[in-house]
């Protein structure tokens, strides 16, 4: 009865968006007839691109898509007419412009990237078939931008007014059902339950995280009025950011300790138990002071020629208490945000300063899409000159699009290719209307009537992220197809077969050019990510104490939210079979600790730590640039130099966060090392003494 529910809710609501996308559609193809736009089928189309089923969503699009257009246009005008003599020229600096802005595009991997992407390819759309008339070039851009800006006012207009689904709801449910898991992935490890659990669980968290982050960047355009606490919403996402890293130590200090066969002390116990009861029971920030006393004075009495175990213990407390923290302010910013519930004079200064969350950039896999997309438009251009193809210009428009839409993909060929099918699949479709249908359509109320049928159903499988590109490719490929201007006319059979089939060149050079030039396999891609990972943290343990944790934990958790579908998808017997996605994460978090405790340590200390600092730095230049995976020996040793100084300092908080941070980098780097003494440092097991 839930999934019937759940699925009649589902087929409710991407019923509303498909009637909400005609309605927009056909609201801005009744515009562009009325003020007499030459194509102003773009209108309707461009309405369905902007398209989207939050309303929030669709409102910050249409700002960005209105600037990209505007920029692509102004291009336009200022290359067209200086270079329509030379049109091997003109090609090449509409050509590089488009790679260009797709490089930079890529880099960005947020909502405003829409504005350079479409900044490259609406420059194509304006130049191309303005070669033949520049003289015209300025009434040809001003036409365009007016009948993509009509469909982009009028998506945003029926989505804001028509039942909008706003951004709030969702991104709310998202975080709520994030934090109530968190929660429970906590109680899970604090009460040892099966690693099996607690990996799906910490899996599930990291991938919907970056989920949560995108989402959030519509929120400033909503129309709920959580808009106006964006600070707080973002405020309460950078916890949750913090929350994977502090709930994956804490597993990792308790795993170090039952597989050495350590028992807890009874202190220790009684706090874990102590803080599962809290979260439990709600979680309340303002019941924690107590909680929070107790387990800093217990770690703060860790003596300085404690053993391993102790230190496993300590470190062990100091992450308990950034998971009360942590987790209670979480709540209280949920609370805030759901019900209204007043913050403290100290959150509510922290709520107020933002920090930035940059996410992954890959410039290697950037400039090769660029490039794709620039040689993919040069070659359209070339067959389009030499040939003499009057329509020549559909291919090298197409190539751009398409080449623009499917650059963030690690293999765009399958989805080109759908993209093609489902073209194709439309032009029988339109030809059927274009050449049956249309003759006795005589106003635009039949025109409707007659389009709804079609338009209605493929819109409903737009809403649908599995199969939007589908209903995309059919949505765009039949309106185009169509061309419905101001006198309902049409074209000849020859003519609507000449400039189909353009589009349909333009999309196989896309596909050959995408499969020769950009396309990698899952696990390159994500051994490259991998790579990432080791340049960032081999740059963390040398950058000194500016390293900020929220920008370093929001980009390896990017990646890790990239890395995790790759990694289910690679063969279990390949090579990265049993990678442990979350490892990076730990000793990412680990040096961000230590660069930040290291100026509170005595002189010898701090040699002593930023001297291991620089051996973990080297060890993962060495391994992204091929090197050996283990860690030698030698940084072992400057480890444990280090620990052992750091138990020395006398009690002080950069005490604690630095015996957490090195006791965890230990663990990680060296699983299988003999244990810690305070004595002096051990080799591995198995290594000569």
């Amino acid at each position: 009865m839930n999934k019937l529910l759940t699925a009649l809710r589902f087929e409710r609501s991407a019923l509303l968006f498909s009637f909400n996308s005609f309605a927009a559609a056909m609201l801005a193809l009744y515009v562009g007839f009325s003020i007499g736009l030459p194509r102003p089928y773009w209108a309707m189309m461009t309405a369905y691109i902007v398209s989207h089923p939050l309303a929030g969503a669709v409102r910050s699009k249409a700002i960005f898509r209105l600037c990209g257009t505007l920029v692509g246009t102004t291009v336009a005008l200022l290359l067209v007419p200086p270079l329509v003599d030379s049109p091997v020229l003109l090609c090449l600096a509409i050509a590089l412009w488009i790679g260009a802005c797709l490089f930079i595009s890529l880099l960005d991997r947020t909502p405003r990237s829409y504005v350079l992407m479409l900044a490259g390819y609406t420059a194509a759309i304006i130049a191309f078939p303005s070669v033949n008339t520049p003289d015209l070039i300025f009434d040809v851009a001003i036409a365009r931008f007016e009948e993509i800006s009509i469909g982009i006012v009028c998506a945003t207009v029926v989505h804001s007014i028509i039942f909008p689904r706003p951004v709030g709801g969702p991104l709310v449910a998202r975080l709520t059902s994030w934090l109530g898991s968190a929660d429970q992935w906590a109680l899970d490890v604090l009460h040892e339950r099966s690693a099996a659990e607690t990996d799906r669980e910490r899996r599930q968290l990291a991938a919907a995280e970056t989920e949560i982050h995108l989402l959030s960047k519509h929120l400033p355009f909503d129309t709920s009025n959580l808009r106006e606490i964006t600070n707080v919403v973002h405020a309460l996402h950078t916890r949750t950011l913090v929350l994977i890293p502090i709930i994956d130590g804490l597993n990792d200090r308790l795993s170090a300790l039952r597989a050495d066969g350590h028992a807890l002390s009874p202190a220790v116990a009684r706090l874990i138990d102590a803080v599962a009861a809290w979260i439990s029971g709600g979680a309340d920030r303002d019941q924690a002071d107590p909680l929070l006393t107790e387990l800093k004075s217990v770690a703060a009495a860790t003596p300085h020629d404690a053993d391993w175990a102790t230190l496993l213990s300590a470190s062990l407390l100091t992450r308990l208490v950034d998971l009360v923290e942590t987790l209670g302010d979480s709540h209280t910013l949920l609370d805030h945000v759901r019900r209204g519930k007043p913050l403290s004079a100290e959150l509510s200064e922290q709520v107020g300063s933002r920090e930035h969350r940059p996410l992954h950039r890959d410039y290697g896999m950037a400039l090769l899409s660029a490039a794709a997309a620039s040689i993919a438009v040069l070659l359209c251009c070339a067959l389009w000159i030499m040939s003499g193809w009057r329509d020549g210009a559909a291919a090298a428009m197409i190539a751009a699009v398409v080449c623009c839409f499917f650059a963030t993909m690690d293999d765009p060929k399958p989805t080109i290719a759908s993209f093609g099918i489902f073209n194709l699949v439309a032009l029988p479709i339109a030809a059927v209307f274009q050449f049956t249908v249309m003759p006795q359509v005589s106003d635009f109320p039949m025109l409707v009537l007659v389009l709804a049928p079609i338009l209605l159903p493929m819109g409903i499988y737009m809403a649908a992220p599995r199969t939007l590109v589908p209903a995309m490719a059919m949505i765009t490929g039949f309106c185009n197809a169509l061309a419905l201007q101001e006198t309902l006319s049409h074209q000849d059979f020859a003519d609507f077969m000449n400039v189909n089939t353009a589009m349909f060149v333009g999309v196989l050079i896309a596909l050959w050019v995408t499969g020769f030039m950009r396309s990698i396999s899952v696990e390159t891609s994500a051994r490259r990510l991998l790579r990432h990972n080791w340049r960032d943290l081999a740059h963390h343990a040398r950058a000194g104490a500016s390293a900020e944790p929220i920008a370093l934990a929001g980009r390896l958790l990017d990646r890790l939210t990239l890395l995790t579908p790759k990694l289910a998808a690679v063969s279990q017997s390949g090579a990265l079979r049993g990678v442990d996605v979350l490892h990076d994460l730990r000793i990412g978090m680990n040096l961000v600790s230590l660069q930040k405790a290291s100026p509170g340590f005595e002189a010898t200390t701090r040699d002593l730590t930023e001297r291991a600092l620089a051996g973990v730095g080297e060890h993962y230049s060495q391994r992204s640039a091929g090197g050996l995976s283990e860690a030698p020996a030698s940084l072992l040793v400057d480890i444990d130099h280090a620990l052992h100084a750091i138990a020395e300092e006398p009690p002080s908080t950069a005490k604690l966060a630095g015996l957490s941070a090195m006791v965890g980098l230990r663990g990680n780097l060296f699983p299988k090392a003999t244990a810690y003494q305070a004595a002096g440092p051990l080799l591995m097991k198995g290594s000569s003494t």
